[in-house]
């Protein structure tokens, strides 16, 4: 039980990404909360998950509202001893494929504000109950985009890149309390859509300007990489599995590429 003892808090938790990370950290003997906006989602989610070694609650929340979140997380913390990790995998659905001649700010600043806003008022509200007698975890969760120059993806872009950034300042800033912060990065998942992801909203537009199905959209993505495959829910969830783990004590400050090889550090 690579987990076991540890005290994990997701947000977005009813996501594709949220909830297969906590369906492995259970599997791993964690102590799990999930949360989310929409309390029908998320206790479809939570039923759909097998507790397995660990334990599973959910909380309702919006992390657009710090003053919640601040207390949502407070009355987490006072049932435990401490708070081991937490992790934003809120989904913020925004343009993709849209120049800037053609692009308004308010679109352009949707994942940049979503995002960041997001990630700002869960890791604050997280960090007063971390790092007192365990090793604490920030981990967050960015996009290709930060690293790349695909034409019509500025919004994406500019909030992947700020989310690596942020996961830099915030290392340097809390090594010195005992709490790691490490930046996960995955290209597309080939699985998110069938697992009712917002990417397949996402990418639909994509795939249709091209001809293509999503699903063929996808396949040609793989092709891309340096693997030739796109990663899946289980790679992300098993690395980030490995990344709470005391087993990567040492790591802090980092980009994890999860992409397949579709950029290289």
């Amino acid at each position: 039980m690579l987990l076991s003892n540890k005290n994990i808090v997701i947000f977005g938790g009813s996501g594709a990404i949220g909830s297969a990370v906590a369906g492995a950290c259970l599997a791993e003997g964690a102590r799990v909360f999930i949360g989310g906006r929409d309390a029908g989602r998320l206790a479809a989610a939570a039923c759909a998950l097998d507790a397995g070694q660990g334990t599973l609650e959910t909380f309702v929340v919006d992390t657009k509202q710090p003053d919640l979140v601040g207390r949502t997380v407070a009355g987490i913390a006072a049932g435990v001893d401490e708070i081991d990790v937490v992790m934003d995998a809120t989904s913020v659905p925004h343009d993709q494929g849209t120049p800037i001649d053609a692009l308004d700010v308010d679109t352009f600043m949707v994942p940049v504000d979503g995002v960041l806003a997001s990630l700002f008022n869960t890791t604050k509200a997280a960090l007063p109950h971390m790092g007192k007698t365990r090793q604490g975890l920030v981990l967050t969760l960015t996009t290709p985009g930060g690293r790349t120059a695909v034409p019509g993806h500025l919004g994406n872009s500019v909030a992947s890149a700020g989310v690596e950034a942020f996961t830099r300042v915030l290392a340097a800033e809390l090594g010195s309390r005992n709490i790691r912060a490490i930046c996960l990065g995955p290209h597309a998942l080939a699985d998110a859509p069938k697992a009712g992801s917002y990417t397949t909203k996402l990418f639909a537009p994509k795939a249709a300007a091209m001809g293509m199905t999503v699903d063929e959209w996808l396949g040609a993505a793989a092709g891309t990489t340096m693997l030739g495959r796109l990663p899946t829910l289980k790679d992300v969830a098993q690395t980030a599995v490995f990344l709470m783990s005391d087993r990567a004590r040492a790591m802090t400050a980092a980009y994890v590429n999860l992409t397949s090889g579709m950029i290289a550090d």
